[in-house]
Order: C-alpha cells, then sequence, then structure tokens
C-alpha cells in the first residue's frame, strides 16, 4: 500500500477538520448576525406602528372628552392619574394606556410597554392660560372655554439636548420608546428624554424620566458617545384643533 493511500484511509487530519469548524463557525455567524438585525428592524417597525396607535387613540380621547389623558404613573395600573383629568402635578409620565382602550404587552405596574419590554414615556403641557383652574389641555372643558386662540402649548421637541434648533416648540404632547438600549442611557440626547428624574415604580427598579418640556428627536446614531436610538412622535396643536373643531367641540 503506497503512502498517499494510508494517508486517505487515516481519515481527517486535525488541521483539516479544525478548518472545518473555522468555515462552519464562520457560517452560522453569517446567518446569526442577518437574524440579529431584522429582529432589530421588526422591533422598531412595531414601536413606530403602536405609537401610531396611541397617537390616534389620544386623539379620539380628546374627540370624545374635550381634553387630552393625563398621564399614568405607576401607581395608577395603566390608568390616567388624576382620574378625570387636570394633572397639575402629573404632566410626565407614562402612556395611560388602560384609559385610552389600548392594547399591549404591559408590565408589572400595568404599564404598556415597547417591543423591548420598556414603558412608553407620555408627557403633556402643563400650561395654564388662566381660565379653569388646572392645565389647559387636561382640564375637562377648558379647551372650549378658553379658545384656541388662548391656548398656548409649550413641550418643545428639538434636535439636540441644548434645543438650539426646534423643531416645534408649541407640542400639546410627546409620546416615546427609549428604544433597544433603555437601561444605558448615557447620552445628553437621551438622558434629554429620559435621564434626568426618576419615579418609583414599585415593583421594579425606578424609571427614568425627564424633568422639564424639552425632548429630543433625531435619526439613530450609532456612534460610541453619540448613541441615540428613542423612537418620538408628538401631538400637534393644530391636529388637535382641527379635529375637535370637527367633532364640535370648539
Amino acid at each position: 500500500m503506497s503512502i498517499i493511500n494510508k494517508k486517505i484511509n487515516a481519515g481527517f487530519t486535525l488541521i483539516e477538520i479544525a478548518i472545518v469548524l473555522v468555515i462552519i463557525g464562520a457560517l452560522i455567524s453569517a446567518a446569526i448576525m442577518p437574524l440579529s438585525a431584522q429582529r432589530d428592524t421588526n422591533n422598531i417597525k412595531k414601536a413606530r406602528a403602536e405609537l401610531k396607535t396611541i397617537e390616534e387613540a389620544i386623539y379620539g380621547f380628546a374627540i370624545a372628552n374635550g381634553r387630552i389623558p393625563c398621564p399614568a404613573q405607576p401607581a395608577s395600573a395603566g390608568s390616567e392619574s388624576p382620574a378625570g383629568g387636570t394633572c397639575n402635578n402629573n404632566s410626565i409620565g407614562f402612556v395611560p394606556a388602560a384609559t385610552l382602550g389600548v392594547s399591549g404587552n404591559v408590565n408589572c405596574n400595568n404599564l404598556l410597554v415597547d417591543p423591548w419590554g420598556n414603558p412608553y414615556r407620555y408627557s403633556v403641557t402643563s400650561n395654564d392660560s388662566g381660565g379653569i383652574a388646572g392645565p389647559d389641555f387636561t382640564t375637562p372643558t377648558d379647551i372650549n372655554t378658553l379658545g384656541v386662540a388662548a391656548l398656548n402649548p409649550d413641550i418643545r421637541i428639538c434636535t439636540n439636548s441644548g434645543c438650539g434648533t426646534r423643531l416645534t416648540d408649541q407640542a400639546v404632547a410627546v409620546v416615546f420608546s427609549m428604544g433597544k438600549n433603555w437601561s444605558n442611557v448615557v447620552t445628553a440626547d437621551e438622558i434629554a428624554n429620559a435621564g434626568e428624574a426618576t419615579i418609583a415604580s414599585g415593583c421594579t427598579a425606578a424609571y427614568d424620566v425627564a424633568a422639564d418640556n424639552d425632548y429630543v428627536s433625531h435619526l439613530p446614531v450609532e456612534i460610541a458617545g453619540l448613541e441615540f436610538d428613542d423612537i418620538v412622535i408628538w401631538i400637534s396643536p393644530n391636529i388637535l384643533y382641527a379635529k375637535l373643531l370637527a367633532a364640535g367641540q370648539l
């Protein structure tokens, strides 16, 4: 028997087996990476769709009640707090899904969560123009009593944390998901949305929230030190007025 035939009969060498394993590992990695990217893309699409549903529900609530709902708080089990509106001290919080009738996954506080398991944030303007005592947009009949000309919503949506460039400075409310990296908020733009203050949860770690009326919205950034993946929408006063007018609330 020749030396060549002996080598063939002996089977694969260790080097050959190692090469095969490297190739198999590369193929598995190539398959896993697109699946991970696809999952991230699907979660972003789902979050945007859920935010759109929340937006429509807020408009629907306003048409039916003549005001927008107050945010939910951890202790309110997914309902607006306080019930019935006029949220003087609770203008920053979470989507009141139970009040709006919006379905979806909820956490231990019954707060509606995004695809990454983090509650959707929701804040409303607390401006009071001096009509009925209480914030104009969450106090029953106040919008109608004051009239559009007297209303002055004051939530600012900016392109950066310094708020030098504003997309609007008259938003009625803002709703957003903190995105995939919600548990590691370190950049100024993300801190402006949720990271300036905390709200005790009652069953998990405290929730990060904003502490003022300035919020940031821009395209996602993955550069280290500048990360931003918040998905932000806001309620336009003019669209709200048009819907209330068409419904006979103004």
